[in-house]
């Protein structure tokens, strides 16, 4: 019985030699396995719709963008709108899944001011959908779809990756600071 935990012990140590200390301070899940190049710390700007530099809200709302190609666009997940944008909540309790509201305000309850993102197949509303992520109610998002009318205005569709960036308060930096901060 010594020996077999001996053994034991043996074998263990020898796997924990093989492992490598990995730091976690920022949510390292990327939802779209394609896309790892989004992450927090490849954020340097916005304006391009890149990983690197993604559309803001207003980016989304004012422009006049593609609707055939996907862009990165960041925000927090303020609500979401059950079939028009005249039922939208912004409070964590929300029961619809098929999309999120994006604000540049992480405290926006003004539709004007949103864009809704349209989560079609269970894995984006498992991902990103109030319902199944109310403790990132009120957290910075960022998310590559396609911009195009959704809810009779201008907003994202066909999501393909998306990552949750829970410590990063996107209001406290202006645009042209970006390039001078690195996220942890």
């Amino acid at each position: 019985m010594l020996s077999l935990k001996r053994n034991s012990l043996a074998v263990f140590c020898l796997l924990l030699v093989g492992c490598q200390k990995v730091d976690l301070a920022v949510d390292p899940e990327v939802h779209g396995a394609e896309d790892a190049e989004a992450r927090a710390d490849n954020i340097v700007g916005t304006g391009e719709g890149t990983a690197e530099r993604p559309y803001t809200v207003k980016d989304i709302r004012s422009k006049s963008l593609s609707d055939s190609e996907p862009v990165w666009t960041i925000g927090y997940m303020v609500g979401t709108a059950a079939r028009s944008m005249s039922n939208a909540l912004f409070i964590a309790e929300a029961d619809n899944r098929s999309n999120i509201l994006l604000s540049s305000d992480s405290l926006c309850n003004d539709t004007a001011r949103c864009i809704p993102v349209e989560l079609s197949s269970d894995k984006w509303k498992a991902a990103f959908s109030l319902p199944a992520n109310v403790e990132h109610f009120r957290k910075c998002l960022i998310v590559k779809a396609v911009p195009s009318r959704y809810l009779n205005r201008k907003g994202l569709r066909s999501v393909s990756a998306g990552l949750w960036i829970d410590g990063f308060d996107l209001a406290a930096v202006t645009p042209n600071e970006w390039g001078n901060i690195v996220l942890h």
